[in-house]
């Protein structure tokens, strides 16, 4: 047990570090894995459930099976595991606010102690909740990747896993087993849009009307509810139950891009995480060991 004495000590120490990565997103976190650098963030930022890395890339620097297809989320949480068991994640997820003032980091904790580090340099991938960063030069702003999630309550049983549309307003739905039953042959669905500021502010492009160009796009594939009794014109053709499916939850992922003075103590990146393995490298000391080992 850390007695309020000791707590005292821990909150006057200051840690140093050469550089410090700032961010928790994949690209961060595999930043700083293939240089061995500590990472720190407030945000936890893991890849929508779906998003993939497809088998063109070589992802055994990480201790994965080379050229096989992962989702990115799973290789987000193995990094997270990875960086942690080495060290390199000294506040684990405990961050809630970061200050700089020269070349002093201060991390405000969720439990409100205060951690500080001396640096030389700051890698920073996510500057939200960051306060003391150089005036901003400029700001590129991106279309929105906006995800509806959907309950399908008829027609949940077909066997298609995903949809293209036309256009950026519902561009993809992928179908997945529903996690609101055991029975994994229905499927529930996530649709995928890209929308411009302006366009999240019309009803055109609510929720309301995703749900009507998902009916629209399952009914073009031969998607339909169950049997509902025999035509009445033609006691040979069935009659279905319409599909049904209504709106779950909207998440809305901004496309932003912030530009500032130029300033030594920071660096800002802006990598993908495709850019980012393009170059596979594993650190040639124990981080890079335990991805041998586990």
């Amino acid at each position: 047990m850390v007695t309020d004495g000791a707590s005292l000590k821990l909150e006057r120490h200051i840690y140093d570090k050469d550089e410090i990565v700032i961010g928790g997103c994949l690209p961060s976190l595999l930043y700083a894995f293939k240089n061995n650098l500590p990472v720190i963030f407030v945000n936890p930022g893991p890849p929508f459930r779906y998003d993939k890395i497809e088998k063109d890339y070589d992802l055994s620097f990480l201790g994965l099976d080379p050229f096989e297809t992962y989702y990115q989320k799973q290789v987000w949480e193995r990094l997270l595991f990875l960086l942690g068991l080495a060290g390199n994640m000294p506040l684990s997820n405990n961050a809630a606010g970061l200050r700089t003032v020269d070349n002093l980091l201060t991390v405000t904790t969720n439990n409100h102690r205060v951690v500080k580090f001396n640096f030389n340099k700051l890698v920073i991938f996510d500057d939200e909740h960051f306060y003391g960063l150089p005036p901003m030069s400029g700001e590129i702003r991106g279309k929105n990747r906006v995800i509806d999630w959907i309950n399908v309550r008829v027609g949940a049983r077909h066997q298609h896993d995903e949809i293209f549309g036309r256009g950026n307003f519902v561009k993809h739905i992928i179908f997945y087993p529903s996690d609101r039953t055991d029975n994994k042959t229905l499927k529930d669905l996530v649709a995928i849009s890209y929308l411009t500021d302006k366009q999240l502010l019309s009803h055109d492009f609510s929720d309301t009307m995703v749900r009507f160009k998902v009916i629209k796009m399952m009914k073009s594939v031969g998607i339909r509810g169950m049997k509902n009794g025999r035509h009445p014109t033609d006691p040979k053709k069935h009659k279905y139950c319409s599909i049904k499916v209504e709106p779950a939850e909207r998440i809305v992922e901004p496309d932003i891009k912030r530009y500032y003075d130029p300033d030594e103590r920071f660096e800002f990146r802006y990598d993908t995480v495709f850019d980012l393995l393009k170059e596979p490298k594993k650190p040639d000391n124990y981080l890079g060991m335990l991805c041998d080992m586990l």
